[in-house]
């Protein structure tokens, strides 16, 4: 009962102008302006934020006090997730990039060759689109990771009915995960046509530790003639520019953890 009551003289002490001092409960040393050294225990509501002439704010429901660091007060910050138990939850990281500096193909063709899965880089043997390359982390062996690529493709041609056929592919530390390939043609009279080009893989199943997400394309053929530049993610003619054909490149993965998981959802 002694101790309530000295605990209770403290808090008005402190409630009442002395603001400035340090009063310390189970310690001669206080570090804060209030330093409890055991266990506090809080049987109604937390105020953050508040000043001389008003309380601060409650949170609103779900909400979690959340550290800003130092010299900055903590705030209510609500973590947008489904319910689940918190030793079998789906882990989401995404990391995203995009560049101007495309790929400009001249008059030179690879040829219509065939693709396959895992395919190394160096066989593809294309361009890269090194800005857009990302190293990602796997933590878990249960994972899958999305890849997502957009660029647009633009054509430097002036004779109808000519066409230029190209391809794109996303790898993974170097094999080939997904590719498309596409004809952009000039099939009307006007001239320099584009054409929007996406592409998603996925890897599934990837080892923990760090991997690397690179993006390469290649010029396969000209078609009917065609003799002028292709460029994919740079504008090679003045109907765009070059921040109008930017490419860019997201990387999504998700992650199981084993049931064994002895990580809890907010690190303690």
């Amino acid at each position: 009962m002694q101790t309530k009551n000295n605990i209770f003289l403290l808090l008005l002490l402190v409630l009442g102008g002395f603001a400035n001092s340090q009063i310390g409960i189970n310690t001669e040393t206080p570090n804060a302006t209030l330093d409890v050294q055991g266990n506090l225990s809080v049987r109604n509501r937390i105020f953050l934020g508040g000043t001389d002439l008003a309380n601060g704010s409650l949170g609103d429901v779900g909400t979690v006090l959340v550290s800003q660091g130092a010299n900055n007060p903590p705030v209510w910050k609500l973590i947008r997730r489904p319910d689940f138990n918190p030793f079998l939850y789906t882990i989401f990281n995404n990391a995203a990039a995009e560049t101007q500096n495309g790929i400009i193909f001249g008059t030179a063709a690879s040829g219509f060759q065939l693709y396959a899965l895992d395919q190394t880089l160096s066989s593809f043997a294309g361009t890269q689109i090194t800005e857009l390359q990302r190293d990602f982390q796997i933590d878990n062996p249960q994972n899958i990771t999305f890849l997502s690529f957009e660029t647009i493709a633009h054509l430097e041609s002036t004779i109808q009915y000519s066409a230029a056929d190209f391809s794109c592919g996303i790898f993974v530390d170097d094999l080939l995960k997904g590719i498309r390939v596409y004809t952009v043609d000039q099939s009307g009279t006007a001239v320099t046509p584009f054409f929007t080009f996406d592409l998603l893989a996925s890897a599934n199943n990837l080892s923990v530790g760090n991997h690397t997400a690179k993006v390469a394309c290649k010029k396969r053929g000209n078609i009917n003639g065609f003799s002028g530049q292709l460029g994919i993610g740079r504008a090679v003619s003045g109907n765009l520019n070059n921040f109008m054909t930017k490419s860019s490149l997201v990387v999504e993965t998700y992650e199981k953890p084993s049931t064994s998981n002895t990580v809890p959802v907010y690190n303690p």
